[in-house]
């Protein structure tokens, strides 16, 4: 029997309340009774409110001493019994250990994606496509010393300086070492780098930091592990092996990143869920940003069973809240009108209503007002006409919403209430008050329809950009702002291979990614100037894009091709 059999509901209540305004929410109080925390046991011994209670049912006495039951304090803080229930299960659902229903793994801590040799380092020695490799993986602790000594910043050697003056010029310049030092102190040139990847991160975080200087953006596109791909290794741990390799890499590019800064990493099914669990751990769950799709285009008609057309991008942040993503510009044609009120010119911009998943009254009890409408004088009034408390929880319109205003209707308004989503009430998207402010800046723009009436927004055009075409209807070209979608098809795998057959006339790499999907990346993660690394450099795509977008870029590759296919491109 639970030694809680004997505590109602509400004094469980009070003790977890009372606990949880001492040190915040119960995840952190575990970890504190896990670690032995002095304060914590000060609390329940002699702080609380409760301590007689605390001390009774969580401390044992023996030989003059108290000993802590913390097996008991685990399941206490586990099972938050639900109120007026008579239940021993938590009052969350998830996945527990076996059938001992108090100990949820999430609560532990501890979920993580195991895999042989993921205590370990494999250096990834590859130069060439064809190799095959069978490398020994050095343990952490057993290995110690010569992984500090693979990681110890190693010297750059061979520098070949190019810039515009001497492009055409690829003499050895190790004799001005020297100079080139300052150079690369002084300038801050880009970078292309020619080895291992796990040993130029480390390097690099040495560098970064003499420059005090961070990376905004990392992209990356990996060997997917597909057993036809430049990952050869040992076929009997090779998934394990794929995870290693990439954990290590991981591990370092995170340490390089700023504190706004985003990784996105492009794979396919072969390994992408998993690769999805091991940047969870790595870079935390919470700073995970999105899975984009990309659309390649290639047709599969030979496929067993289903064609996969498309590839994946995980998105990781450094620290999500920092909203690394930034908004896509276009240019666009819109149609223009005139208001009789004013003479301003306008086009019809987005509507007041949400289509976002919780964007119902329930979760924004507070934007659920009536809006009523005359046609006949486009009189626009609001009004908070409805219970704001029931609206918390309650989705019976006749419950929640008063009446129409009949004095209004009487004088030709028409009452609008946002429309339902589902069986839920609806919401607008602004506030009661910045409504308001939309009216007084006559900035609002309701029109017939054929469920009732749609409200939307008017978007002021200076004139002198408005253009009458020949059928004397008005337009203009403008900038706007859209967040980016999960979902990348407007281009095709195949431009790659185009693009590098235009550069070296003939087919030079397989499956190079084209520039506009780079583009894509680049500017939804970063400005001008800007640092963005890759260190699966390949053909130099996005050291390319980078370079036109005028950011400053550092690329790593080991394969030999880098001589002729990615120093040349740039």
């Amino acid at each position: 029997m639970s030694i809680f059999a004997n505590l109602d509901n509400s004094n469980n209540n009070l003790l977890l309340n009372d606990l949880e305004n001492r040190f915040g929410d119960i995840y952190t109080i575990r970890i504190k009774a896990l670690d032995n925390d002095e304060n914590l046991f000060a609390f329940l011994l002699e702080k609380s409110k409760y301590s007689d209670t605390f001390k009774a049912y969580f401390f044992k006495q023996a030989a003059n001493n108290l000993i802590f039951l913390k097996d008991e304090f685990l399941k206490f803080l586990n099972l938050r019994l639900l109120s007026n229930s008579y239940t021993a299960c938590a009052n969350y659902i998830g996945l527990s250990f076996e059938k001992k229903q108090e100990k949820f793994i999430k609560t532990d801590g501890d979920v993580v994606l195991n895999f042989p040799f993921k205590d370990g380092v494999i250096k990834g020695g590859q130069t060439k496509d064809e190799q095959k490799l069978n490398e020994v993986f050095l343990n952490n602790i057993l290995a110690k010393d010569e992984i500090d000594v693979l990681f110890t910043p190693k010297v750059i050697s061979h520098f070949e300086l190019i810039s515009q003056q001497n492009s055409n010029q690829n003499s050895n310049q190790n004799s001005d070492y020297e100079n080139l030092l300052q150079v690369l102190q002084n300038e801050n040139p880009n970078l292309l780098i020619k080895g291992n990847n796990l040993i130029a991160l480390h390097t690099l975080k040495y560098y970064l930091q003499q420059r005090k200087e961070k990376v905004k953006l990392i992209y990356i596109d990996p060997p997917y592990n597909t057993g036809n791909d430049s990952f050869n290794y040992n076929d009997k741990f090779n998934h394990s092996t794929w995870l290693c390799f990439m954990k290590n890499r991981l591990d370092i590019a995170k340490q390089l990143l700023s504190d706004d800064g985003v990784i996105f990493i492009q794979c396919d099914d072969n390994e992408q869920a998993y690769l999805k669990v091991l940047c969870d751990e790595i870079f935390g769950r919470e700073n995970f940003v999105s899975c984009i799709t990309w659309l390649k285009g290639n047709a599969q008609n030979d496929a067993d069973n289903i064609q996969r057309n498309q590839e994946y991008i995980l998105c990781y942040a450094k620290n999500v809240s920092k909203n690394p993503i930034l908004k896509i510009k276009q240019k666009v044609e819109v149609k223009i009108f005139k208001d009789t009120k004013t003479n301003k010119f306008y086009f019809e911009g987005s509507g007041f209503t949400s289509g976002n998943l919780g964007s119902d009254l329930n979760h924004h009890c507070l934007c659920g007002y009536t809006i009523y409408y005359n046609p006949t004088t486009n009189e626009i009034k609001h009004l908070m006409d409805y219970d704001t408390v029931k609206a918390k929880s309650n989705n019976v319109e006749k419950e929640v919403y008063s009446e129409l205003n009949k004095t209004l209707i009487e004088q030709g308004f028409f009452g609008i209430r946002p429309p339902k989503k589902g069986n839920l009430l609806g919401r607008w998207v602004v506030s009661f008050e910045k409504f308001n402010n939309f009216i007084n800046e006559n900035k609002i723009l309701i029109k017939k329809n054929k469920e009732g009436y749609s409200i939307l927004r008017k978007e002021w055009v200076d004139e002198e950009k408005v253009i009458i075409d020949k059928n004397n209807n008005l337009y203009a070209i403008i900038e706007k702002e859209s967040t980016p979608k999960s979902f990348i098809d407007f281009v095709g795998s195949a431009i790659g291979t185009k693009e590098n057959k235009l550069l070296f006339s003939n087919k030079v790499f397989n499956n190079p990614k084209p520039e506009a999907l780079l583009q894509r990346i680049i500017e939804i993660s970063t400005k001008e100037n800007d640092l963005v690394l890759d260190f699966f450099a390949g053909s130099g795509t996005t050291l390319a894009v980078a370079h036109k977008m005028k950011r400053h870029y550092i690329g790593i590759e080991q394969m030999d091709y880098i001589q002729t296919i990615t120093k040349q491109r740039l």
